[in-house]
């Protein structure tokens, strides 16, 4: 296997613990940061054939998504 493809399986099983774990819980809404912040990131990833624009934008959604994570540690 090429480490490209292991990097693959590794979050593929990744994500799949995090569906679990979710699912036993009750569903909450995302805030309005974490929206911005998701959006963002999607939008880096469509505009990633421009490395300036699209690694950008992921940094700022990445950034967005820490701010709300310390916020609601907060709480």
């Amino acid at each position: 296997m090429t480490p490209s493809q292991i990097y693959v399986v590794v979050v593929i099983l990744f994500l799949a613990l995090v569906f679990i774990s979710i699912k036993n819980s009750k569903p909450k809404r995302l805030s309005v940061l974490a929206s911005i912040a998701f959006g963002l990131i999607v939008a880096g990833i469509v505009f990633g054939e421009n490395r300036l624009i699209g690694y950008s934008l992921l940094a700022v959604g990445i950034i967005l998504s820490a701010v709300d994570a310390y916020m609601k540690s907060k709480k």
